[in-house]
């Protein structure tokens, strides 16, 4: 018979996440197992199956969760209508409260990347490039004669992204 689903099964799952990327920011991805996963959210090795069936299905929606939800924001930001400059700024500090309020996913998404299977990491390169093509489009409002040619604009925004996830690290994991 199999079991059935407990009324706070949605926030019993996002406890786990929570506590999976606790761990794997500060221990590795590779370092770290269903059963410390289960100790660290008080919960046995066997209850852990009945909410994920493997650590990797815990890592994979974790980051899926954590880009969609920036991707939802950016979005937002960036079908606005307003000053350009004014977007700007918002979708650079919208970035960094959102890396700071999933410090520990970003630290996961960082450096746990590769741990992904093909289809989910295809899922989170997908939604970093979309990102990558809001900023474009919005440094192309920003400044539509200095980023008239797209490439130029895509590399402007790969380098404003490398600065974001750097002032990430720099400042969240190392002096936080």
């Amino acid at each position: 018979m199999a079991r059935t689903k407990s009324e706070n099964f949605e926030d019993i799952r996002s406890a786990i996440l929570n506590a999976a990327a606790k761990l794997f920011a500060t221990k590795g991805f590779r370092n770290t197992n269903i059963i410390d996963i289960g100790e660290a959210c008080q919960s046995s090795k066997s209850r852990m199956y009945h909410y994920f069936s493997s650590k990797e299905l815990i890592l994979e929606e974790m980051l899926i969760e954590h880009v969609n939800g920036l991707l939802v924001l950016a979005e937002k930001i960036t079908k606005s209508d307003g000053d350009p400059r004014d977007l700007f700024s918002q979708y650079i500090y919208t970035h960094l409260k959102h890396y700071e309020e999933g410090r520990y996913r970003h630290t996961v998404l960082i450096e746990d990347l590769g741990y992904l299977g093909e289809d989910a990491k295809k899922k989170v390169l997908n939604a970093q490039s979309t990102l990558m093509g809001f900023l474009s489009g919005l440094l192309q409002r920003v400044n539509p004669e200095k980023f008239s040619e797209k490439h130029l604009a895509s590399a402007y925004a790969m380098l404003i992204y490398g600065m974001l996830n750097w002032t990430y690290t720099w400042y969240f994991i190392y002096f936080v």
